[in-house]
């Protein structure tokens, strides 16, 4: 919606459409004679009022020439000056995280340490106690094979399947 002074302004210019115009016309009808005295002012300073002569035009043009081509030159600058999160930037930040990552993952992940070649199964022995006062358990560990003896336990009854 457009305030009073710029449907006033339009009317008096001849700028409003017919169907605004004839609607502003009737909510103020006291305006009829100033769109008149509107147009006879405008072409009273249009004949009487002309533009001032400058004492001195040309160091007028040349500060305002200057003062045009400075900001024009500022301007140029600021386009020229990347930002910190260009995209050039951002896509080799992301390359050097994901180095680094992996990087990281050599170096730190442990691998193949301990591994058993033949079956990949590894094995540690930590505890050689047993519950029973009367059995004794040791440990045997040579290259590839730990051998846990287990003396004072019963025999298994060779009829008994142990798997």
């Amino acid at each position: 919606m457009k305030t009073f002074e710029e449907r006033y302004t339009a009317w008096l210019d001849g700028a409003l459409p017919d169907a605004e115009k004839e609607a502003f016309e009737q909510e103020h009808p006291d305006l009829a004679g100033e769109r008149e005295q509107g147009a006879v002012l405008r072409r009273l300073l249009r004949e009487h009022l002309s533009a001032p002569q400058l004492p001195n035009p040309d160091f007028f043009n040349s500060q305002l020439l200057a003062q045009i081509e400075h900001e024009q030159a500022g301007a140029e600058k600021r386009k020229v000056r990347r930002t910190w999160f260009s995209l050039p930037r951002l896509a080799w930040a992301g390359i050097g995280s994901a180095l680094a990552a992996i990087g990281l993952m050599v170096a730190l992940v442990p691998h193949e340490q301990g591994k058993d070649d033949r079956n990949g199964y590894v094995a540690e022995v930590l505890k050689t106690q047993t519950s029973q006062p009367g059995v004794k358990a040791t440990v045997d560990a040579k290259k590839d094979v730990t051998i846990i003896k287990l003396d004072g336990l019963e025999t298994v009854p060779p009829d008994k399947d142990l798997k």
